[in-house]
């Protein structure tokens, strides 16, 4: 292979006009070949994804998304580039000879180093680099490379963990209308085949590839409409390999914010129908947060902390549809895939910073599941706050790896998520946890000596509600002062009867 290149170099180096052009439009074609590849690949993962599930298709769908599909990109602009090279030296020999014979200028030295070898090779990021290996490539490099993968590599860098968010977020925005191409193009594809077959492919895997298909066309269009809210916003996280959209917004500086909170959310929700109410929660608690960090820290004597808060759909939640199957809020695998995913993300907020910020994790309902499992592994998580929870996915406090004393329950009347113990005894009677209300309060502002209502809330699903006071009790943790909080055990009638009883200890495999 490497004597072809050499030949093939050797041959340029004096060629012809018409031999620059005639190469140029091979290399080309070459490069619209591999785009098909990657297209095709993309269709069968696609398919796997909507028929399957299970930690070996996480492996395989994270092996395609960082590397062969980035791979894949590489040589399509590889070749691509030097297509282009060949292109601007023809057309510079035709001006300056009329087209007659003539070695290739410093453009031509320049294009043999591009086909014997990639011009950027140390550009390229760690085979499956941890969080910190990721961080320590990216600020190795200039920032004139680190535009360059922006620009012409934002498949590298959109999901990794590690790489700076103000860059992921360009990269992502940048793939968005590529992922909306793609997908606008497949659903062409399905349409027409559909559109040839008996009752319209009714209930045929093409019919349901499709529906996956529209319905990310429309978690993009979703996501765009949320990036065009008011205030700052981070597009962290985007995939549409799996079998529903996987995001990730940032209301705020997650590089810059001295306090970061993070959503786990559960059962049903998805891009497409729970992003932009997420969010619009997230802004309120970022809001309420940095006002109660002010309360503390008045103005005149040092700046208000800088809150940043993340929507994190970045797993298959359980939905209703889905009832019978692994994926179904009944079983824990979802919980599982959800934490694989989960705890890079955590760590990776600490290892793309120069300075670490207060991190709190928020887990809701299966979400907070989904977060116990994370949360026994090393994430650099200071504070955790549950809400409506079915389990953490362990009876023992001290498995949670967050600072003892700082991981906090919250429990709303008629809310009985937690009553069955169904992964993990009944949060409410965990030994250690700290107990925050859900139900109507009074507060004394510290500085000022007034006094604010706050709400009660009732149900499952009305947490992050503004002015509540478990919104009130979320936001003090967040902002590092939960001693500020309206405590309250929270405990009903399903806790009386809830089992095990507190203290009956288990270990959940």
């Amino acid at each position: 292979m490497a004597q072809d290149k050499r030949e093939t170099v050797s041959e340029l180096l004096g060629a012809r006009t018409d031999t620059l052009d005639r190469v140029s439009e091979s290399l080309r074609t070459d490069a619209r070949r591999v785009q098909d590849i990657q297209h095709l690949a993309q269709r069968a993962v696609a398919e796997l994804q909507a028929s399957w599930s299970g930690p070996d298709l996480m492996h395989l769908s994270r092996q395609w998304e960082q590397q062969t599909s980035p791979q894949l990109d590489v040589a399509s602009a590889s070749l691509d580039t030097c297509a282009a090279t060949l292109r601007a030296q023809s057309t510079a020999q035709r001006m300056a000879s009329g087209d007659g014979v003539s070695g290739l200028s410093s453009a031509g030295l320049l294009l043999a180093a591009v086909v014997v070898g990639p011009s950027t090779p140390h550009l390229s990021p760690p085979d499956r680099g941890s969080p910190q290996d990721n961080a320590k490539w990216w600020s190795s490099l200039s920032p004139q490379q680190r535009q360059r993968v922006i620009t012409q590599h934002p498949d590298w860098i959109g999901n990794r963990d590690g790489v700076a968010f103000s860059s992921r977020d360009q990269a992502n925005r940048a793939l968005l209308s590529v992922r909306r191409a793609d997908l606008e193009s497949e659903r062409k594809r399905l349409e027409a085949d559909l559109a040839g077959t008996f009752s319209g492919g009714l209930l045929t895997a093409s019919d349901a590839a499709l529906k996956h298909v529209r319905d990310k066309l429309a978690s993009i269009e979703v996501i765009e409409q949320t990036l065009a809210g008011p205030g700052e916003r981070q597009l962290v996280l985007l995939d549409m390999s799996q079998q529903r959209a996987r995001t990730a917004i940032a209301r705020g500086n997650l590089d810059t914010a001295d306090h970061v909170a993070v959503l786990i959310p559960g059962l049903t929700t998805n891009v497409t129908d729970s992003l932009k109410e997420a969010d619009a929660q997230m802004g309120r608690l970022q809001h309420r947060a940095e006002l109660e960090s002010s309360r503390v820290t008045p103005l005149q004597s040092a700046p208000t902390d800088r809150t940043a808060t993340v929507t994190w759909i970045g797993y298959q939640v359980p939905q209703w549809k889905e009832s019978f199957g692994l994926n179904s809020v009944a079983h824990d695998q979802a919980a599982r895939n959800g934490a694989a995913q989960l705890v890079p993300f955590l760590q990776g907020i600490g290892s793309a910073r120069p300075r670490d910020a207060h991190l709190t994790v928020l887990g809701h309902s299966y979400g907070s599941t989904t977060a116990g499992l994370a949360l026994q592994q090393t994430t650099g998580v200071d504070d955790a706050v549950f809400f409506g929870s079915p389990g953490l996915h362990t009876d023992r406090l001290e498995d949670l790896r967050v600072p003892a004393g700082h991981t906090y329950y919250i429990e709303a009347p008629m809310d009985g998520a937690g009553d069955f113990g169904a992964f993990g005894i009944d949060p409410s009677h965990l030994a250690g946890i700290e107990h925050a209300s859900a139900r109507e309060s009074t507060v004394t502002d510290p500085m000022t000596g007034k006094t604010e209502r706050y709400g009660g809330v009732m149900g499952h699903a009305s947490y992050l509600t503004d002015k509540s006071t478990s919104q009130y009790n979320t936001a003090v943790v967040v902002a590092g002062v939960p001693e500020r909080r309206v405590h309250d055990r929270g405990v009903g009638a399903g806790d009386v009867l809830s089992w095990p009883l507190p203290g009956a200890g288990r270990t959940i495999r």
